[in-house]
């Protein structure tokens, strides 16, 4: 899957680009170094769900996404899919290593290697009971899918600043659904025939729903459809 700069070439997506690469050259560590910043928050939930306070999730989370950029990811492997899948996966292992090095240092061992890595044997697995696995994966999705959301808002925010802030101010809330003016009303706010309103609106929508399937494609292997991927984010967001 890929899209095209104003300029109309082409680039690989971001985390295509990271499994061809393998985090190994420039471009590499720099696309996972973004697809790392723009995704942390869904990883903090993950942890402040599994019993860290605030500041202790933060902290593991820095440790989780420096010692993820240190070593990249290990291997192109067609399997691992979306990032947002492995990520989760990763997640996962590095809080039942911290859970298992808690429980050796409470018996006096030393220190524990954390993995990163779903895939790698051995592993140790999230020391979580059945019950509160699903509601965290949950959990996690629900973050990810607002953390897409808003970086196609500010992108297309930053499309219409600084000559149309206003307007783009004005027709934001028809994006998320949030309770908005009548087109009456924003039209005489804005100077605008309702008309011009309504087609203003459908404007935003559509230019938000092409951010959106961008800001997908870019977490996305090459070969996955991004329409299932938008469903399924626009279902868990609620």
């Amino acid at each position: 899957m890929q899209f095209t700069h104003a300029n109309g070439s082409f680039m690989a997506t971001c985390w295509t680009l990271v499994l061809r690469a393998n985090a190994a050259s420039p471009e590499g560590r720099a696309a996972l170094s973004d697809l790392c910043a723009a995704y942390y928050q869904p990883v903090f939930v993950f942890l402040r769900r599994s019993g860290f306070d605030e500041d202790m999730a933060r902290d593991h989370a820095h440790s989780f996404f420096a010692h993820l950029l240190q070593r990249g990811i290990p291997g192109p492997d067609p399997e691992r899919g979306r990032f947002r899948s492995y990520l989760l996966g990763a997640v996962k292992h590095f809080v039942g290593g911290l859970q298992a090095h808690a429980c050796r240092a409470k018996r006096g061992g030393g220190m524990a290697h954390v993995s990163l890595d779903a895939e790698v044997d051995g592993a140790p697995a999230l020391l979580i009971g059945d019950p509160t696995v699903v509601p965290m994966a949950e959990a996690f999705d629900r973050e990810w899918a607002v953390a897409v959301m808003n970086r196609a808002v500010a992108a297309l925010a930053a499309e219409h600043a600084p000559e149309r802030e206003e307007q783009f101010e004005a027709l934001r809330p028809w994006l998320m659904g949030d309770e908005a003016a009548s087109h009456a009303e924003t039209a005489r706010k804005l100077g605008m025939s309702e008309g011009a309103v309504k087609v203003a609106v459908h404007r935003l929508r559509k230019r938000f729903r092409e951010l959106l399937r961008q800001e997908i494609a870019q977490t996305l292997d090459e070969n996955q459809d991004v329409e299932d991927e938008l469903r399924y984010l626009c279902t868990v967001h609620g």
